[in-house]
């Protein structure tokens, strides 16, 4: 993989992508509660779990995700889109966004 790409992958060399297809007129949820049973547990066994496309609703999570390479997606975020208006669906940053380790800005909250 190339270094200076942001997508998360496990940090081995060799990985396995495992894919869950479903599809529910009715009963969505059984399958989404299956599916957060399913993650859990890779997470609990320490897998090296990486989800896509997640629906992470705290910074932390998505930190985890991204791992070693979060500083470097937030650098480029502040000082490619600084006031945040590219990718607002996914939901990965809060605007303000600073950084205190940044030198484009000061301080996340």
């Amino acid at each position: 993989w190339d270094e200076k790409m942001s997508a998360a992958v496990p940090a081995e060399d060799v990985f396995y992508s495992v894919s869950l297809l479903r599809s529910a007129a009715h009963d969505w949820e059984v399958h989404e509660e299956q599916n957060m049973e399913i993650l859990s547990a890779c997470e609990k066994r320490k897998m090296g779990l990486k989800a896509y496309l997640p629906h992470y609703k705290e910074e932390r999570e998505w930190k985890e995700h991204f791992g070693e390479r979060w500083d470097t997606l937030l650098d480029r975020k502040l000082k490619f889109d600084p006031t945040g208006i590219l990718a607002t669906g996914q939901k990965i940053f809060r605007f303000p966004l600073v950084s205190s380790n940044s030198p484009h800005q000061t301080a996340l909250k």
